[in-house]
């Protein structure tokens, strides 16, 4: 039992004492001090040992007025009502009775004069009088024998201990020589290894590694345990999985290995406590911790301990479960790592936001890798490896500022969606939704300049060799920890439907010039790219009149307009060509 379990105790039976004194009348109590000078021997017990429960404080001169006509057990009885009942005599006919015990005929009692002289000893150690000190270890040698420790003298020991240095020792020494005799009562060897622990703490903690491994009674290992605990004993880890197999005692095997689980829950405690299971005979323990396995969720790390040392806990464990085969391959298991250690440098350069999505995107590739249950690559996460990264994940989660809700990047539209092999460099516009300054676009996999405009728009700059080759390619978004959906990017060598200029009309200006009206028609179903060049031009020169380059789907009616003399000018697109002349339709 530890101190607390002590202390609600005695909490309880004082609360107890008190409701049964605030329910007695005072005829009761009366009738009580009115038995104190019966002649019955056992009626007066009854009577004293009322007024202790009762707390009868109206009793303590009666008490006081009779002492010394009673017998010497009954004196002694007495005594202690005087003393919790904070008679200021108490000290006095303690005193007293010492030096009377040698006076008494003992023929016909079964107490003896060490016994009484213990009892008085323990009074006036209550008053700091340690002068007959000498009487406990003469108790404890005579009752050595039996095995059975006289309780007071037992309980004086930790006293001594701390009040008279010079008799600490021989004190402490009796205290062992209780907890080593596995021939005294389990409760002694229990108490004695309870005053031990809260006087000596570490001190003795080789003592309690022994009563925890060897004691014959399971009480006793079990309290072992707890004082193991309170005395943050650096091995008990190792010392529970040790006996995790070889306890006899099928309850005590149950409690190390819920221990385990529940107190210490790493990834080496959790399989231990599978190993312990698959070859438990016991078939109440197999069935409880059946469930007690599959509910298992790691307990949270102490908030004390920095978010740093948490992150590299969360990364031993993922070395952990790759070890234990609870994820693989080690691709995979290498990309954990290196998000992980994004996060800890996110961290230690002060910006724990960015360290929460790093974190999250950790929580998320293995919560989808745990889920993918058509495993179609080398990738996997088992259910004891989900439970280890997952949760430990949300504990560090649980403590980083909360990652703002933002729609993940999706992209609707890329403009221009398509051109002929070798168009050179050009920017791209992406078009869709959830887009912030930290989108990226990924062509054919690789990260391009990106221009952050709406949360609608980004323009990117795709480079002339990422378009030197026909082919399909790849177009997403991510935002750093999610990738939108990929539209294609199509190079080809020829369009595999015309692009044609188109002449709308010509506006005489009555100056001697002319404007031209343009529009195209594009009979593919998406926008096409065609820079000005040999394939978008102008003649006579300039080249480049102000004519689109990126062409969208459908016909499009007076997209822009030319100034000219009325001379012959030529747009020539993709192999087609519109003229305009002073002579064409005039613009109405």
């Amino acid at each position: 039992m530890n101190k607390v379990v002590s202390f609600i105790l005695l909490n309880l039976v004082l609360f107890s004492a008190n409701c049964l004194s605030q329910g007695i009348t005072n005829e009761e109590k009366e009738r009580i001090i009115a038995d104190l000078d019966s002649s019955d021997y056992m009626t007066r017990y009854w009577a004293i040992d009322a007024i202790g429960r009762y707390e009868i404080i109206e009793a303590v001169p009666k008490l006081e007025s009779i002492f010394w006509q009673q017998e010497p057990q009954l004196q002694s009885y007495i005594l202690k009502r005087l003393l919790s009942l904070n008679s200021t005599n108490t000290y006095s006919i303690a005193k007293a009775f010492l030096d009377s015990i040698p006076n008494y005929n003992y023929e016909k009692t079964m107490i003896t004069p060490l016994d009484l002289q213990v009892i008085a000893t323990y009074l006036l150690f209550n008053y700091a009088d340690y002068s007959t000190v000498d009487y406990v270890f003469q108790i404890i040698e005579r009752d050595k024998p039996k095995n059975q420790i006289d309780p007071l003298a037992k309980s004086l020991l930790p006293k001594i201990i701390e009040n008279l240095p010079i008799y600490a020792e021989q004190a402490k020494q009796e205290l062992i020589y209780l907890v080593n005799n596995q021939n005294t009562r389990y409760s002694d060897r229990t108490l004695s290894l309870l005053y031990l622990s809260n006087i000596y703490g570490q001190e003795i903690l080789p003592l309690i590694e022994t009563s925890f491994t060897s004691d014959q009674d399971p009480i006793v290992r079990s309290s072992a345990l707890e004082l193991l605990f309170e005395n943050n004993d650096p091995g008990l880890n190792q010392l529970i999985k040790d006996r995790l197999l070889t306890d006899p005692e099928p309850t005590l095997r149950y409690k190390f290995a819920t221990t385990l689980l529940d107190s210490f829950g790493t990834p080496s405690d959790y399989r231990a406590v599978l190993e312990y299971h698959a070859e438990e005979t016991n078939e109440v323990n197999k069935t409880l911790l059946y469930y007690d396995l599959n509910t298992f969720k790691p307990p949270k790390l102490d908030t004390l301990i920095s978010i740093t040392t948490v992150l590299d806990t969360l990364f031993s464990y993922s070395n952990q479960c790759f070890y234990y085969a609870w994820l693989g391959d080690l691709t995979f298991s290498n990309e954990l790592k290196s998000i992980l250690t994004t996060a800890k440098a996110n961290l230690q350069n002060g910006d724990s936001l960015a360290c929460a999505v790093q974190v999250k995107a950790f929580q998320d590739l293995v919560d989808n890798v745990y889920k993918d249950s058509l495993n179609t690559d080398p990738r996997f996460v088992t259910i004891e490896g989900w439970k280890f990264l997952y949760w430990n994940a949300q504990y560090i989660l649980d403590r980083l500022p909360e990652i703002p809700i933002t729609l993940p990047p999706d992209i609707q539209v890329i403009n221009p969606a398509m051109s002929l092999v070798n168009p050179g460099a050009f920017t791209m516009a992406v078009k869709g939704t959830g887009f912030t300054t930290n989108s990226v676009v990924y062509f054919n996999g690789n990260a391009r300049a990106t221009t952050f405009v709406s949360d609608s728009v980004l323009n990117t700059q795709i480079l002339s060799t990422d378009v030197s080759v026909a082919g399909n390619f790849p177009v997403w978004v991510s935002d750093g920890a999610t990738n939108s959906d990929t539209l294609i990017y199509k190079v080809v060598s020829t369009l595999p439907q015309p692009v044609r200029p188109v002449l709308e009309c010509v506006k005489n200006n009555g100056d001697g010039t002319y404007t031209a009206f343009f529009g195209y028609k594009n009979d593919n179903n998406v926008s096409v790219y065609i820079p000005v060049g040999n394939k978008n031009k102008f003649t006579p020169t300039p080249q480049d009149r102000g004519q689109p380059r990126v062409f969208e789907p459908g016909r499009h009616y007076k997209v822009f307009t030319v100034n000219f003399n009325g001379s012959n000018l030529v747009w020539t697109l993709n192999g087609r060509t519109s003229t305009a002349s002073s002579n064409s339709e005039p613009c109405n």
